[in-house]
């Protein structure tokens, strides 16, 4: 499955979440009233595990090749790209839409051992626009797919969420950044070559090398090869400066660098 159809796929399997979350609300709430505050509560909480493990089961077991991550680029537009994460995109999504949940407006019929929908003026254009910005917020992390890293021959520039760092190469200091230590690292730090911060501390700037699909490692060599052969910084974002990158760290399959489609 290609990072584009997993990231796609947490559509359903949100919807799933969506109604596993009002199942847990108008069915199981009301058979933990016959029981005790103490068991009722855990029986609601087993019931919220259930119904988030199974959409969010399906999505693992469905990532597959996804998990291991590339070690290439997508090339284009004069600069090398790193696509967001369908992981991070696709699971973001679907709890959001899981919490859309919370928003249906619901009661419990008086004098009756059911739930049902909040019956005041209101309740039915409260809830679409509760559940609705929580799906539209689902919407624009898949359609957006940020954050996104962009090496080009001035610099690097980090796109997120809500704000854009451009980065100079100059900006960076020699001999960095390092890989990451952790198996599952969520920052690759850049140090820079800035004044320290209060005078002792480096100034620095973190990529989300958590929610970016590349190897991480792969990544901060290719950083630091531009860091320090400024020579083979023209020859980004084409397929020439990437197989020459590639060969300059020692990749195997330089292929794989000449195909960015799977990256998208």
């Amino acid at each position: 499955m290609s990072p584009t159809a997993l990231r796609w796929c947490a559509v359903p399997l949100g919807v799933l979440g969506f109604a596993l979350r009002l199942a847990v609300t108008f069915w199981l709430q009301p058979l933990t009233w016959q029981l005790s505050l103490a068991s009722g509560l855990l029986a609601i909480a087993a019931g919220m595990a259930v119904a988030v493990a199974i959409p969010f089961g399906i999505f693992w077991l469905l990532t597959g090749g996804i998990r291991q991550r590339p070690e290439a680029f997508a090339c284009g537009d004069g600069r090398f790209t790193v696509p967001a994460s369908p992981l991070y995109a696709g699971s973001q999504a679907m709890m959001w839409m899981f919490l859309s949940g919370g928003a249906v407006l619901t009661e419990r019929v008086p004098n009756g051992d059911r739930m049902r929908m909040a019956e005041f003026g209101f309740t039915w254009p409260a809830t679409v626009i509760g559940v609705g910005v929580f799906w539209v917020v689902a919407l624009v992390i898949l359609l957006i797919q940020r954050p996104q890293l962009h090496l080009e021959s001035g610099g690097l520039v980090l796109r997120r969420f809500l704000r854009t760092t451009a980065i100079a190469w100059d900006e960076l200091a020699p001999g960095g950044p390092l890989p990451p230590v952790k198996r599952r690292a969520r920052r690759l730090r850049l140090y820079l070559n800035h004044t320290p911060m209060l005078g002792q501390y480096a100034a620095s700037e973190d990529v989300p090398i958590g929610w970016l699909h590349i190897e991480p490692a792969f990544l901060a060599r290719a950083i630091r090869h531009y860091v320090e052969h400024p020579q083979d910084r023209a020859a980004i974002g084409t397929e020439e400066g990437l197989c020459q990158l590639r060969a300059a760290m020692g990749a195997s399959d330089p292929a794989t660098a000449r195909t960015p489609t799977h990256l998208t």
